[in-house]
C-alpha cells in the first residue's frame, strides 16, 4: 500500500471508531412504571360482597398479578 492508501484506511477507521461511539451513547430514554394498584372495596362487586370465597379468590388472583407485573 501507498501512503495514501493508508492515511485513507486511517480516517475509514477513525470515523467508524467515531460513529460508534456516537451510536453508544446513552439516549436517555427512561421507562417509567406506573406503581401497582391493588383492588379495593369499591372494585368489588357488591353482589358477592359476603361471599367469602370470591373474595378470597379476588386476592388470590390480586396477588398473583402483583408479582407479575411489578
Amino acid at each position: 500500500m501507498n501512503s495514501e492508501e493508508d492515511e485513507f484506511r486511517r480516517i475509514e477507521r477513525e470515523a467508524l471508531r467515531l460513529w460508534a461511539a456516537q451510536t453508544d451513547d446513552d439516549d436517555d430514554t427512561q421507562i417509567y412504571k406506573k406503581p401497582w394498584q391493588g383492588l379495593t372495596w369499591e372494585d368489588m362487586p357488591e353482589e358477592y360482597a359476603g361471599d367469602s370465597n370470591f373474595l378470597s379468590g379476588a386476592r388470590w388472583a390480586e396477588a398473583r398479578l402483583k408479582e407479575r407485573n411489578t
